[in-house]
């Protein structure tokens, strides 16, 4: 015996939600690289598609690590259909498509100095990642209690960290040690914030007393708040270094 598939279920499939994301991403990757990446490469359009094929690459390989941070497109969001879930699965692929372009952004030798830029600040925010989810177990509201607040603020931390890690991270290349430093000098900021969220997270997560918190003050206040913390920091620093006139 055939069984017909729910409407309000087929409606709710939002699969296509995250790929949506990864094309916009990799628009504004390709795009970034046109204005802000070596000259070799903002000149060559080949190039250009080249670096974002590889960013491409660099997002599908989040795929398989976001999971061990309690997120799992294929459970989460193909077949729970968690709204929370996509938000947050999306917050973490618009913070990587951030530090993978920074990470290009800059004069230097070859690709693989760019290659190892990116890569450090994808270390170190997805360790960040990694000590906010091991102290606020943050995932099980989202993929358990299906809080949409928790999503939302989840989406700004990691996009906001993402900014601040990605700056630090570019411009021209010195050395494996200076981008090191610089990411420590002007990304400390992004540890500062994840100090902000751990008691943030603990007041507003959902609970006995309050199991459905509002969305939008337990969930888009903070997410605000973490993103113009990220913004002002952004702004202090200014211009990086061989960033194009």
């Amino acid at each position: 015996m055939t069984t017909r598939s729910n409407p309000a279920e087929m409606k709710r499939d939002l699969g296509w939600i995250i790929g949506v994301c990864i094309g916009a991403c990799l628009i504004a990757v390709a795009a970034a690289l046109h204005v802000w990446g070596a000259v070799e490469v903002r000149t060559d359009p080949v190039a250009v598609l080249g670096l974002t094929f590889v960013g491409a690459l660099w997002i599908l390989l989040a795929f398989k690590i976001i999971p061990w941070l309690g997120l799992s497109f294929e459970f989460d969001i193909v077949d729970c259909k968690n709204t929370a879930a996509v938000i947050a699965f999306s917050g973490a692929i618009v913070a990587i498509a951030i530090l993978y372009a920074c990470g290009n952004f800059g004069e230097g030798p070859s690709y693989l100095e760019n290659f190892f830029s990116a890569g450090v600040g994808c270390v170190a925010w997805l360790l960040l990642w990694l000590i906010f989810e091991m102290t606020t177990k943050v995932s099980l509201s989202i993929t358990e209690q299906r809080d949409l607040a928790s999503g939302v603020r989840c989406c700004g931390l990691l996009v906001a960290t993402g900014l601040i890690l990605g700056r630090a991270t570019a411009g021209n290349w010195a050395s494996a040690f200076a981008t090191i430093h610089d990411l420590f000098r002007d990304g400390w900021v992004a540890g500062a914030l994840l100090v902000l969220a751990l008691p943030v997270e603990s007041f507003v997560q959902p609970s006995k007393s309050r199991p459905f918190p509002s969305w939008i003050n337990c969930g888009v206040v903070p997410a605000i708040i973490y993103l113009s913390i990220a913004g002002a920091w952004l702004w202090h620093l200014g211009r990086w270094e061989g960033m194009p006139q």
